[in-house]
């Protein structure tokens, strides 16, 4: 075990060694990114760490020059003669990043395809941004609703290259994802209810509510796909978007699809309406959504044109007061 100063040091030498960079950038140098090279700082235990550029690597050494035009390369350095390996974040992969926190899967997709075609030799290597850039091409093609380049991804994708447990576990989930893409449906609830049991990430629990919701909904378990929906939109509050409208759009589909409620729609405001129903009590539930829809779930979208119907049913206030009159004109 190492002792607490060999920790500290460590610590130091990696905030030493960051401060030596933005004053080299202060000075009007930079960190270059030149093609078929990884800028990295090598970390040691007891010296200072130092900037090379990593042109290959496998899982127990790397290649490298000292300088981006360095001619010859650098002896083969063991993984085991360093403290460890901080690979410096491309640009491009960056870009990418951005894009894909604004939502623009599409935009994103292409440049993390080219990040992990681009730094392919740095694989072995822990918390490289080709693996990194590998995973979030598959989130983009996940979110993009494209599940069967998921599932090609996702079966030529080493998923032993994660380090990080919400990675991994997302990477699990896939399974889940191409058991819906193949309309698997006992496997998908097979597999949903399993992992709604466990403890999950607000995000990843959306996910697989809206998966099991789906395969509910096929085996015309209505009230159990009604309750799995209305799961994926609150687990995550809504926050994943794309989960969060289409949870949205199967509530109402499958309110609208139900008796109870279309006798409820043609009772409403008549002598025959009866207002302790279940039908008209899911009928204004879907009334609510459909307004939520247009408020905030579409994301700008309008509602979708079968569901305008449903906007002229809303919930009754009662205060238990008669409505107060207008104020006369005097």
């Amino acid at each position: 075990m190492k002792s607490l100063s060999t920790i500290l040091f460590s610590v130091v030498a990696i905030i030493a060694s960051a401060g030596d960079l933005h004053a080299q950038v202060a000075a009007g140098g930079q960190v270059f990114f030149n093609p078929g090279q990884a800028p990295a700082m090598l970390i040691y235990e007891d010296s200072p760490a130092i900037t090379v550029y990593i042109v290959n690597s496998n899982s127990s050494a790397i290649l490298y020059k000292s300088t981006p035009n360095a001619s010859d390369n650098e002896p083969q350095l063991k993984l085991s003669d360093v403290q460890s390996v901080y690979l410096y974040e491309p640009k491009p992969y960056r870009q990418a990043v951005e894009l894909y926190q604004a939502r623009k899967y599409a935009e994103a997709l292409p440049i993390f395809n080219k990040v992990s075609a681009d730094y392919k030799f740095t694989k072995a290597l822990p918390n490289n941004y080709s693996v990194l850039a590998g995973f979030y091409e598959m989130e983009c093609m996940r979110r993009l609703g494209d599940l069967e380049a998921l599932s090609k991804a996702a079966a030529a994708f080493d998923g032993r290259g994660l380090s990080r447990p919400s990675q991994v576990r997302q990477f699990e989930l896939y399974a889940l994802w191409d058991a819906v893409r193949t309309k698997s449906w006992d496997r998908v609830v097979a597999i949903g209810e399993e992992r709604i049991a466990e403890k999950q990430i607000a995000y990843q629990r959306a996910q697989v509510a809206f998966c099991l919701a789906q395969g509910y909904e096929a085996q015309k378990k209505s009230t159990k796909a009604l309750n799995a929906y209305n799961m994926a939109l609150i687990a995550d509050i809504g926050a994943t978007q794309e989960i969060a409208e289409q949870s949205a759009v199967a509530v109402m589909r499958i309110h609208l699809a139900n008796p109870d409620v279309q006798t409820a729609m043609k009772n409403w405001g008549t002598e025959d309406e009866n207002k302790t129903s279940t039908g008209r009590m899911h009928l204004i539930e879907a009334g609510a959504m459909a307004a939520l829809y247009q408020f905030t779930l579409g994301d700008g979208k309008a509602l979708p044109s079968q569901f305008n119907i449903l906007l002229k049913y809303k919930p009754e206030v009662d205060n238990g007061e008669a409505a107060a009159e207008e104020p006369k004109e005097k």
